[in-house]
Order: structure tokens, then sequence, then C-alpha cells
């Protein structure tokens, strides 16, 4: 795990505003926030799930801190993250939702099929931009984050669950710090986790006017936890069967190997790549638009955006995002910026959300 790490080297920070500094040393800060829900809005989907059901497969959080000083090409500093990424059989959220709302079930089997994945880490970034071409019109930025970790979930549950009866068969892959499925094996102690993410990105541009941009977040991903608590195995109910003198009997089956007893293993922990692309376009001194990709696992949205710019490097943005239907709003110049983009200004009706800003300095 540790050689893996040295053997990384420099890695990439996020095309950042610092790039237009006048300045070698920088001080900077940022902060994006991401929260997108199916089935849900997203105050129904982390509280109740008592919503009217939609449509949808999937669900995730990715809320991203970070402080540092930049100097030239050079930038380092402090990340403190949580992401939680969740993806589902529709089926699934159908049981769940009739489940916990007292509906009535359809005589049938339900498939029940889940991953996920949740961490809290906080650690240390170093990135540098890499120049290239005449005038320096492309730039490679690669960045290494190196980070502890004490909270985490990565689940797999896979079967079939019949009725609201006791029957079915589930599949179950299950490692954590806190048992938050069966609820009895959490360890005494929090498993000790290090890891580091890459990420890669590249700007280019090819005349005044246009240029183009990649994001590559967790290109590589990877915590190994250890102490972590399990439940591995497989449980199985064969529905009820009659004997010869009339009884009513069930055969249930459990398989399952535990960190109950201090029998706790040691865990790799990994994340989905997740990547946008960018076209810039500036039309006037005016008036500029941008067209962004967005790809996280099997969600893709494509946002459009129009700025007007003023004053002295000012500009006001708006955009609208595909999937999520959302609505982009945002104020920047070169040394602060905020943004807020969401589908509906109601939160508890919002099937997404995202708040970011930055704020640098020069000294």
């Amino acid at each position: 795990m540790k050689k893996k790490i040295l053997t990384l080297g420099f890695s990439s920070l996020l095309i950042s505003p610092l790039s237009n500094a006048n300045t070698d040393y920088q001080f900077f800060s940022t902060l994006d926030a991401e929260v997108y829900a199916e089935t849900q809005p997203v105050k129904s989907f982390i509280d109740d799930f008592d919503a009217p059901l939609t449509s949808g497969d999937s669900a995730f959080t990715y809320n991203v801190f970070e402080l540092g000083v930049a100097y030239k090409n050079l930038k380092v500093g402090y990340q403190s993250r949580f992401d939680y990424v969740l993806s589902f059989d529709p089926d699934t959220a159908r049981y769940l939702h009739t489940e916990k709302n007292d509906l009535p079930f359809e005589e049938r089997n339900y498939i029940y099929d889940l991953d996920g994945k949740q961490s809290t880490t906080n650690g240390l970034f170093v990135s540098y931009d890499f120049k290239f071409l005449e005038s320096d019109t492309l730039t490679i930025t690669p960045k290494l984050t190196v980070f502890a970790s004490t909270h985490f979930q990565d689940a797999h549950v896979q079967g079939t669950v019949y009725s609201d009866e006791i029957q079915g068969a589930l599949e179950v892959d299950y490692y954590f710090s806190k048992d938050i499925l069966f609820k009895r094996f959490t360890p005494d102690e929090n498993p000790s986790g290090v890891g580091y993410s890459l990420d890669l990105a590249a700007n280019w541009d090819i005349n005044q006017d246009l240029s183009v941009s990649l994001l590559i977040q967790d290109l590589l991903y990877e915590t190994e936890y250890e102490k972590s608590g399990f439940v591995n195995g497989y449980t199985t109910e064969v529905p009820f069967s009659e004997t010869a003198d009339g009884g009513i009997v069930s055969q249930p089956t459990i398989r399952l190997s535990t960190s109950e007893l201090g029998h706790e293993k040691t865990h790799t922990f990994e994340m989905a790549t997740r990547y946008k692309a960018y076209i810039d376009y500036r039309l006037s001194d005016q008036y500029s638009t941008q067209i962004r990709f967005k790809r996280y696992d099997k969600d893709s949205f494509v946002q459009v955006k129009a700025a007007v710019h003023f004053w002295d490097h000012w500009s006001a943005y708006t955009g609208y995002e595909t999937n999520s239907e959302a609505v982009l709003l945002g104020i920047e110049n070169d040394y602060l910026g905020f943004s807020v983009q969401t589908d509906n200004l109601d939160i508890d009706k919002a099937y997404y959300a995202n708040v970011s800003w930055y704020v640098k300095l020069a000294f």
C-alpha cells in the first residue's frame, strides 16, 4: 500500500481560478457540495422514503473542502471529503417504499439488489501544472491526495424477497466501520484506514476564443482499512410447506461469516472514476458560453451555460443541466466565486442540489 503511494508522484488539482493569478504566492479555499437522488427527493431519500415513488436506480453525494497554498505551478493543501454512492434495482426501491409506507405488497418475488459505498476522509494533496506547446496553451495537471479514514461503508446485497413474507434468498458482501444493516457486528474500535486518490486535469486553449478541458476524478482511488467489520455469505428461507400430519414448517438456511468476537478483516475500498469534459467559447468581450459533459458511474449529465462579463474580470452566469433538470446561477471574478444549482427551490422537493465557492488571496 505504502509503495503504491510513493510511486504515484505528483498529481492533479481541479481546473481552478488560481491559474490566472499575477503573483507567485496564493492562498486559496474551495468547497463543492453536490447531492443527487432518484426515486425520491433528497430529503425524503435520506429520512423516511415516504414521497411518491418515481423511476430511478441511483443516488450520490460528493462533498469536498480544500484549503491550500499555491506557488507558481505548484499547489499543496488540506482536503476534507465525504462521498456516498448508491446504485440499486428499481424493484428494490419499490420493495423498500412499500415496506416503509405500509402499502400492500404484490404476491411475487421482488428483486433485492443494491451496491453502496460511503467514506469520510481527511488528508493532504499536492499538484503541479505542466505546460506544453507554444505559449503554454496546453496544461496537464496531476493531483495526488493521501488521506486517513476511520468511517466507511462498502456493501453489496443481491437476491430476492417474496412479498411481505420471510421468504427469499440474499447474498451479502458487506464491510463497514459501523454495522447499519444488521446492527450487531460493529467493531469495538473504528478501523484504521490509509489511502490515496489520483486526479488528472487537462486544458487546451485552441485559440483566443475556444478552449477544451477534461477532468478525471478518482482515476485511481484506494483505501486499506485494517480491522474492519464485515458480514459475508448468504441467507435463504424455503417457502412454507405442509407436513404429512398437516403441520406447517419452513427450512431457513443462514451461512454468514462475520466480524463478531473480534474477527475483523483488512478490507480494500475503491471508488468509481468520474469524468467531466468542457467546451468553452468566448462569443465577444461581453458574452461567453460553455457546454459540459459529466459522467458519474451509470449517470450522464449535459449542461449548457451562458455568462455575461462586466467590470474588471467579473462575470455572472446561468445554465441548465439535463437528467438532473437543475438550473445554475453563479457569479465570479479572479479571486472569488459562488454558485448554486438545483431543480427545485423548495429543498424538500429537490432531487438535485450543488453549492460551490472559491476564495483566493495573493500575498
